[in-house]
């Protein structure tokens, strides 16, 4: 790498673009005082990121700008660029140049640019030390300031040794990582306090959140058996109601045409009656009939029992005798005895007993299941006797109603119908009744269900639940598991009673705090590990530092001892690291470099006690060997030899050229020796406009133009 240019635009005397090529070893500017020839170093110092205007003599940043003349008007801004080549790629950037560039305007806008990019003025002290400048600035030496590394103390001198080797680079990693860990372990301590404070309510939280799993657990539950529940009980109400109305159906029916039958009876009766009552009957025929009419009753009726007891027998040889058979034999027989209690002929109560007894024995046997073979041969037998005693007494009547005929039987004949008619409105009302009962029996039956309904309606309604929502389910086998799964739900109900007055918003509050305590503590994790990988590269780079101190401070003391002894013809001079100690009355001592001397033919006990050239000669000679340990990409010296008389300023001509063979110098003098190491010669004038005007001449040219005139 080396310093192709410079360019100057509006900086200080220099009101037009100017620019100066370096593409000698060594450069040198002269002039008069006031031409304007420091302004270049200034110019160089200020665009490698001088922040003090004092040093740069001026009062502020507009101090810098060209201010005009009586015969040149002022500029708005002023910009100095620096370009290197950068083909060896010393710097980490792909460019073949580097363009460094700094600007200020007169409204006190200040801006650095690389390659043209505006960057912050860290981004341009971070890329200059990797080339080995930094803040101090060693490598520009003004007038007056060539024995400062002299009078600098020993932590400064140290600092400046650091640069010259390229440390800078280093030290403002461990300084940024430094700032970082010093942030990490603040943001530690903070997120650590909120962790702590974090624990408490978040143990709280998730007591809360459990009951609150346990309780929503119960909710779910409840609401599947809620819906279960509600869709067993609709599909057993609604198959009761379709059983009953498949049982009343038939009933009304039978209900609605006995009604009309015994109305229409009713209305024979009552048309009987009418033509009964014009008629006479003689007593003994009107007995005879009457106790023919009663018995030919009685047998019809014994008749009857005996067919249903053979139907009875027949259909119940495999099958158990119904209640229902046994309560209608008794309706039967109680009707029965009501009729015969009516009659006052003692051959009619004889008759109805054995009837009674008969009819009792008849139920006795049916409630013991009796169905022997014999006994329906004993019916038969007696229904075949009754058959005959029928016919016979139907055989009678005839003749009767034929007496009845002659003698006015047509009255009998008429009373036995109006009985007749009587009797069967009496068999069709105790059937009417029969029904009746069923029906009423039917009837509370549904009202039971019409509660079910309505109790199920409030259910669903209390627990909310949508008919939709219902399943498809099997009605209850009985009321056993109905009441087992009403059972469970109840008991859900009270756990969920027992457990009420929990936020729902709970489980969302502990979830997000668990969510925030999960992060923290993965953020206390990383920032763990961050700050363990800092103090890590912290030991890293102190160990770098001290290794590369070392090591430079070892090569710069051997380049110091020879350049020293070259100049003083001997001697001996070194560098010596004096490390941080703590003083008796505990104050820390800081440590750095101290300079130790020998010069030839002289004691001396301080730097103090070496004259203004000796000084200016230790110092060139330990600036120069701090620049050839790790050469810069140029050196500014500027009047650095003017306290040296004529034999040290061709000794400082020796040491330049020495020194040139490793970096570019760039030198403001007066002095003619140091005029005639130089390949490049730029001469600065100052005409009456106030402007800063450059001559170049190239000395080897000259000597060259010389030898062949």
């Amino acid at each position: 790498m080396y310093f192709k240019s410079l360019t100057l635009s509006g900086f200080k005397s220099f009101g037009k673009s100017t620019v100066f090529e370096f593409p000698s070893r060594i450069t040198s500017v002269v002039g008069p005082n006031g031409s304007g020839k420091s302004n270049v170093v200034e110019a160089i110092r200020w665009v490698l990121g001088e922040q003090s205007i004092k040093s740069l003599r001026g009062k502020k940043g507009e101090d810098l700008i060209f201010n005009g003349s009586d015969k040149t008007a002022r500029l708005g801004k002023a910009e100095v660029k620096l370009i290197f080549d950068n083909s060896k790629k010393q710097f980490p950037y792909e460019f073949d140049e580097v363009i460094i560039s700094r600007r200020v305007i007169r409204d006190g806008t200040n801006e650095y640019l690389l390659n043209g990019s505006q960057v912050r003025l860290k981004d341009i002290f971070q890329l200059l030390s990797t080339v080995g400048f930094g803040s101090t600035q060693h490598h520009i030496i003004s007038q007056g300031e060539v024995d400062r590394i002299l009078w600098a103390s020993p932590r400064d001198r140290q600092e400046m040794i650091e640069e010259a080797l390229g440390l800078k680079e280093y030290h403002l990693k461990k300084r940024d990582a430094e700032r970082k860990l010093g942030e990490t372990e603040n943001n530690l301590r903070q997120i650590d306090a909120q962790v702590r404070e974090l624990k408490p309510h978040l143990k709280y939280l998730g007591t809360q959140a459990e009951k609150m799993k346990a309780v929503e657990e119960y909710r779910i539950d409840l609401q599947e058996k809620a819906r279960m529940y509600a869709a067993r009980e609709r599909a057993a109400l609604a198959e009761v109601t379709n059983d009953t109305a498949i049982e009343r159906d038939p009933l009304e029916d039978e209900s609605r045409q006995k009604s009309m039958h015994i109305k229409e009876l009713a209305a024979e009766i009552v048309r009987a009656e009418k033509s009964f009552s014009g008629l006479q009957i003689k007593d003994a025929v009107k007995e005879k009939l009457t106790e023919l009419d009663e018995r030919r009753r009685t047998l019809e009726r014994e008749l009857g029992r005996i067919e249903g007891l053979l139907a009875a027998g027949a259909g119940s040889k495999d099958s158990e005798v119904s209640v229902k058979m046994i309560t209608g034999e008794l309706r039967d027989t109680l009707s029965f005895v009501r009729e015969i209690a009516e009659k006052d002929s003692f051959e009619t109560l004889k008759s109805g007993l054995n009837e009674i007894k008969v009819r009792l024995e008849k139920l006795l046997k049916l409630s013991v299941g009796d169905r022997d073979s014999a006994g329906d041969l004993s019916l038969e037998k007696k229904k075949q006797e009754m058959t005959t005693e029928l016919r016979e007494i139907e055989r009678i009547v005839v003749d009767l109603r034929a007496q009845r005929e002659e003698t006015g039987a047509v009255r009998e004949d008429t009373l036995r119908e109006l009985r007749e008619r009587e009797h069967e409105i009496r068999t069709e009302e105790r059937e009417l009744e029969n029904i009746r009962v069923q029906l009423r029996t039917l009837d509370f039956e549904g009202e039971k269900y019409k509660v079910r309904h309505i109790e199920l309606a409030n259910f669903m309604r209390d627990l909310k639940i949508e008919e939709d929502s219902l399943p498809k389910a099997e009605p209850f086998e009985g009321d056993a598991d109905r009441a087992q799964l009403m059972r469970q739900i109840e008991r859900l109900r009270i756990r969920l009673e027992e457990a009420g007055g929990i936020d729902v918003s709970v489980v969302k509050e502990y979830e997000d705090t668990k969510s925030r305590d999960e992060f923290l503590s993965r953020e206390l994790h990383d920032i763990n590990d961050a700050a363990g990988q800092l103090r890590s590269l912290m030991r890293e780079l102190d160990q770098k530092l001290h290794e590369r101190f070392s090591e430079g401070l070892k090569s710069i003391n051997e380049e110091f001892l020879g350049l020293f002894r070259s100049v003083f013809g001997g001697g001996k001079a070194k560098l010596v690291y004096v490390a941080p100690s703590v003083s008796e009355a505990g104050d820390v001592i800081e440590g750095g470099i101290e300079i130790e001397l020998d010069i030839p033919r002289k004691r001396l006990r301080s730097l103090d006690m070496l004259s203004g050239g000796e000084r200016a000669l230790t110092s060139v000679a330990l600036l120069f060997a701090m620049s050839a340990v790790n050469p810069p990409p140029f050196l500014v010296l500027d009047e650095t030899d003017a306290a040296l008389d004529e034999a040290n300023s061709q000794r400082y001509g020796d040491l330049l050229e020495q020194l040139a063979k490793k970096t570019q110098l760039i030198i403001v003098t007066h002095n003619r020796h140091t005029m005639q190491r130089a390949g490049i010669l730029y001469g600065v004038t100052m005409s009456g406009d106030g402007i800063s005007r450059v001559i170049s001449l190239k000395l080897e040219e000259a000597k060259e133009f010389a030898k062949e005139g």
